[in-house]
């Protein structure tokens, strides 16, 4: 399977990837096709098509003791955030049972991607597709060739197998 490097695409990717790499987790999934929404917030929050993404202060701001002016350049790491400890117990965990509706994966506030309600739902009925109307697959999780980026996290391909008939 090419993997494009649209957010979405790399949403999709990054879910099979856990999936794989998760086997009792797609078991669950398999089970109970109602679970899709709550795979694809986890593998968002779990492994985010955007890690970074950059901003300007618009007014001093007082962080962890520290202060950051006003127009500074600072960038905002999602991926880390997803994984705080603080916010999510056991986050370096992949976990289709936490549904985390909280995480920064589409960004926050003024900034939140527009387009999350549609990268949503594509990704959920590209999963939906895989799991329950394709052939049973795999995939060498050492064969995966990842998108060399500091910014977008996903595969360029993902070579996936699907079991014959």
């Amino acid at each position: 399977m090419r993997m494009w490097t649209s957010p979405c695409g790399t949403l999709i990717g990054n879910a099979v990837l856990a999936l794989i790499a998760h086997p009792e987790a797609m078991a669950q999934v398999r089970a109970d096709r109602d679970r899709i929404p709550a795979l694809v917030e986890e593998a968002l929050r779990y492994d985010s098509p955007v890690q970074v993404v950059f901003r300007v202060t618009a007014e001093d701001v007082e962080l962890e003791g520290g202060k950051i002016p006003a127009g500074q350049r600072v960038f905002l790491l999602l991926g880390s955030a997803n994984r705080d400890e603080r916010k999510f117990s056991n986050a370096d965990r992949f976990d289709i049972d936490r549904n985390p509706r909280d995480h920064l994966a589409f960004g926050f506030g003024t900034h939140r991607c527009l387009g999350a309600p549609l990268a949503r739902l594509e990704a959920q009925i590209a999963l939906e597709a895989l799991l329950f109307e394709a052939p049973p697959f795999s995939c060498e999780l050492e064969s995966v060739d990842p998108i060399a980026s500091l910014i977008v996290r996903g595969t360029r391909t993902l070579p996936i197998h699907f079991e014959e008939s």
